[in-house]
C-alpha cells in the first residue's frame, strides 16, 4: 500500500516536475551522476538520500553500486530541485525501478530527512538497518552530514567517539 501510495505521488509530482532522459555518463559518487540530453549534460543529485563521502567509509562502495545500477544506462529523473551547486535534484528511475529507493533498501544511503517526500523510505531504511545490511553491518555508522560538518570543524577526523566498537570497525574497513 506505502508503494503505491509513493508510485500515485511520484506520478502526480511528475506532471508538474521536470523529466530528464539521458545516457549516463559517469557516475560521481553514490548520489551523484552526470548525463547526456541531446547535446547537453546535467549533473544530477539524487533527492531524498545521502550516500558516505568519497572519503568517508562505504564511499567507494556506495559509488559501486550505483555505477552497477545505471552507468551507461539510459534512465529517467524526475526533477524536483536545483541545488546551490546547479546541479539537478530528482528521483531516478531505470525503466520502472526507483533507484534511489534501492540504494536506501540495500543499505547505501541514508534517508535524507531534511528533503524527504516519500515517507516511506524511512521504512526502507528500518529494514536495512534492521537486516544489517550495507553500511548499516557496522555497530554505528556516521552519517554523511555529520561527516561532512565535522570535517569542516574540525579539519581533521576522528570518529572514535561515534563507533561502539572501535576494533570492529577497523576491522571491517580491512
Amino acid at each position: 500500500m506505502v508503494l503505491l501510495i509513493s508510485a500515485i505521488f511520484w506520478t502526480c509530482l511528475s506532471v508538474s516536475a521536470e523529466t530528464l532522459e539521458g545516457i549516463v555518463l559517469r557516475v560521481v559518487d553514490g548520489d551523484t551522476l552526470t548525463i547526456q540530453v541531446g547535446n547537453a549534460s546535467h549533473r544530477i543529485r539524487l533527492s531524498e538520500i545521502d550516500t558516505p563521502e568519497m572519503d568517508q567509509y562505504w564511499g567507494d562502495e556506495a559509488k559501486a553500486a550505483l555505477v552497477a545500477k545505471v552507468n551507461g544506462a539510459v534512465i529517467k529523473v524526475t526533477v524536483v530541485d536545483t541545488d546551490r551547486y546547479g546541479r539537478k535534484v530528482g528521483k531516478v528511475w531505470l525503466d520502472e525501478r526507483d533507484i534511489n529507493r534501492e540504494l536506501v533498501r540495500e543499505g547505501h544511503a541514508w534517508v535524507y530527512e531534511d528533503y524527504l517526500f516519500d515517507d516511506s523510505l524511512l521504512e526502507e531504511q528500518a529494514a536495512a538497518i534492521a537486516a544489517n545490511v550495507g553500511l548499516w553491518h557496522l555497530p554505528e555508522a556516521v552519517a554523511p552530514r555529520r561527516w561532512r560538518t565535522r570535517k569542516g570543524w574540525c579539519g581533521t577526523l576522528d570518529f572514535s567517539d561515534d563507533v561502539k566498537d572501535w576494533k570492529a570497525f577497523t576491522d571491517a574497513r580491512k
